[in-house]
């Protein structure tokens, strides 16, 4: 059975495929870098914000913030409400190894177009 890190790396590689084909209608080294390039940020972004989330770094606020813009008679509700901790639980450490693996490939095929 294929683990977390393997299939999003495998999704990453076919959505650079696809911009390769759909938004740079080329295949060379060059839009490979930027296609790979952007695909590993943006997962690499997503996986820092999840485990931000993840470790209780805005419950305080999120909670504090409730608390102080919600009506009296809804306090009850408030109260019910999970935190974002509670709601990204999740492991992130697949997202950020498959985005640093690719970011890692974007780097060795940098190397190669300047030599």
């Amino acid at each position: 059975m294929m683990n977390a890190f393997w299939r999003n790396f495998i999704i990453e590689n076919i959505l650079i495929i696809g911009l390769l084909f759909f938004y740079f209608k080329q295949v060379t080294l060059l839009s490979y870098i930027n296609a790979s390039f952007v695909v590993g940020g943006l997962v690499v972004f997503a996986g820092l914000i999840s485990y931000i989330f993840s470790t209780g770094f805005f419950d305080v606020f999120t909670v504090s913030m409730r608390k102080v813009i919600t009506p009296k008679h809804m306090m009850e509700q408030v109260k019910s409400m999970r935190t974002p901790s509670e709601i990204f639980s999740g492991s992130v450490a697949s997202f950020l190894g498959s985005g640093l693996a690719v970011l890692a490939m974007t780097g060795i095929a940098l190397i190669l177009f300047y030599l």
